[in-house]
């Protein structure tokens, strides 16, 4: 085993003995000298601990400890406010961007909208207990609603429709997949370039099953888990023949 590993394990058993969520590992080369190593080495072992979730890194303040990924219950009604504070934390979201966008080929498909007309794009921040965890394009079909959303600034967007537009949206379906986060993805998410994002696509529809909303979502893989419940069918009883 690598040194670094060695370093790591030990580190990650410390942590979880001694350390709380939210406070923050001693100074890096106060720990390289305890462990006897370079910098580069202790380094090595910190990036290990973040990829897993272990740890944040935190320009100017040091390596904080988070929890370990929260899940994520992902079903029809599944709504990122209400579910985490299911799970005891404290959500927030913010605005990033917001305007019209020209829908491209997988946006007018979801939507079900001609190729190249205008939509509505809104770019959304989540935390989870202020760290950031997911980036979202959400893109909505035009309509009285524009400028409910044009005014969003923070909190639930669909929270903010059922109250001012009266329009409630559920989740139609979901794609998960993987990708690497780009330079953008790193920097609202504070986060490494190799640590790996989980993406979501979700069409939402609203009461009269029309396609509504169709989101791109780019979460931090090592701070959420997803958990989806698949209600069981029961196999249907061959129909018996008749006797003649």
């Amino acid at each position: 085993m690598a040194r670094y590993q060695e370093i790591a394990q030990n580190l990650e058993a410390e942590i979880t003995q001694h350390y709380q969520a939210g406070q923050y590992l001693p100074p890096e080369q106060r720990l390289a000298d305890r462990f006897q190593v370079n910098r580069h080495t202790l380094r090595r072992a910190i990036d290990e601990l973040v990829a897993q979730g272990w740890l944040l890194r935190q320009h100017g303040k040091g390596v904080k400890v988070l929890k370990k990924p929260m899940r994520y219950p992902l079903h029809a009604s599944a709504k990122f406010t209400d579910n985490i504070l299911n799970l005891g934390a404290a959500p927030t979201s913010q605005r990033l961007q917001f305007g019209y966008v020209d829908a491209c080929k997988d946006v007018a498909d979801a939507l079900a909208v001609p190729l190249g007309s205008k939509v509505i794009q809104l770019m959304t921040l989540r935390f989870l207990d202020n760290t950031p965890v997911s980036v979202i394009k959400h893109h909505f079909i035009k309509g009285n609603h524009e400028a409910a959303l044009a005014s969003y600034q923070s909190g639930s967007v669909h929270q903010l429709l059922a109250q001012q537009c009266q329009i409630q949206l559920r989740r139609k379906h979901t794609m998960i997949g993987a990708a690497m986060p780009n330079a953008s993805d790193s920097d609202y998410l504070n986060m490494p370039a190799h640590s790996p994002l989980l993406t979501l696509r979700s069409i939402n529809v609203n009461s009269q099953d029309t396609p509504f909303e169709f989101s791109i979502s780019h979460t931090r893989a090592e701070l959420l888990e997803l958990s989806l419940t698949h209600p069981s069918e029961k196999p249907q009883e061959p129909a018996l023949e008749q006797a003649l």
